[in-house]
């Protein structure tokens, strides 16, 4: 008996049909933020922390006025009369810095001159290239 004259040759099976891709979704959209946040005068912010052993300085040059407060755990604050408030931690000297509002990062350096005068350079951010010397704020 021939087998091979007797079957017939199989069809191939469909595959069952596959689900539709998924669409790609959009980013979420960003919280919104509180206006109340972002209306705390900068003065507000820097003292928001309760530390005894803080210092708090007026930081400037010819075209950046901001307030900076340093505590004694090395946080330091920075915040300006536009809404930008930025935190960080200092080590050594340098921190990187959080602008809280737009999530964008910068860095900070602080230096004392020849003189005794403190000063932060800013590095990134909207305050990018900024030598600010600091003043003891009068709080």
């Amino acid at each position: 008996m021939d087998l091979a004259a007797k079957s017939s040759p199989k069809k191939p099976q469909a595959s069952p049909p596959k689900p539709p891709a998924p669409k790609p979704q959009a980013p979420p959209a960003p919280r919104p933020i509180s206006p109340d946040a972002w209306e705390m005068r900068p003065r507000e912010f820097l003292f928001e922390i309760t530390d005894e052993g803080a210092n708090y300085y007026r930081a400037f040059d010819a075209t950046a006025d901001l307030v900076a407060g340093l505590y004694s755990d090395g946080r330091i604050r920075l915040a300006d009369r536009d809404g930008r408030r930025f935190a960080g931690a200092l080590i050594g000297g340098h921190a990187d810095l959080l602008e809280l509002q737009h999530n964008d990062w910068s860095e900070v350096y602080l230096r004392v001159t020849p003189t005794g005068r403190m000063q932060l350079e800013l590095r990134g951010g909207p305050y990018d290239g900024h030598v600010l010397t600091c003043e003891p704020l009068q709080t």
